[in-house]
């Protein structure tokens, strides 16, 4: 399932479900059911108010997808850790005193990431549609 588009049109449905959930209170959800229509493959109602509903799964499901995404590369992309602020020390780390079996264990945990990210993403759509009633 990660390699399929799914995941990825969920996320970014994630991203912009927050702003369209505020637009809609203007627009009538006119914008946020084109997108969802698009993203989601489902139609939901049309509303002015139910998507601002959401908005506290959208909020609490953008940070830990976010958080997922930046493991999977964060741990990925071990080596280039220091460009990201971090520590690029390897020795004393999981996986050490070799940093090619701290990026090992760190690219485990990254794939471990890549296929969780799919299902809280399946799980956060489901409860969306149900809210939307789509």
């Amino acid at each position: 399932m990660p390699l399929s588009a799914e995941p990825y049109r969920y996320a970014l449905f994630v991203v912009l479900s927050v702003p369209l959930a505020v637009w809609a209170v203007v627009d009538g959800g006119e914008a946020q059911r084109l997108v969802a229509t698009a993203l989601l493959r489902r139609e939901p109602r049309r509303s002015r108010l139910s998507g601002l509903a959401a908005v506290p799964i959208d909020l609490v499901t953008l940070a830990v997808t976010g958080y997922c995404w930046i493991g999977v590369v964060v741990n990925l992309a071990y080596p280039t850790r220091s460009l990201f602020g971090m520590s690029g020390e390897y020795r004393d780390s999981w996986g050490g005193p070799t940093l090619a079996g701290a990026w090992a264990v760190h690219a485990l945990a990254g794939i471990v990431f890549l296929l969780l990210v799919p299902w809280i993403l399946r799980a956060y759509v489901a409860v969306w549609r149900r809210v939307m009633g789509a």
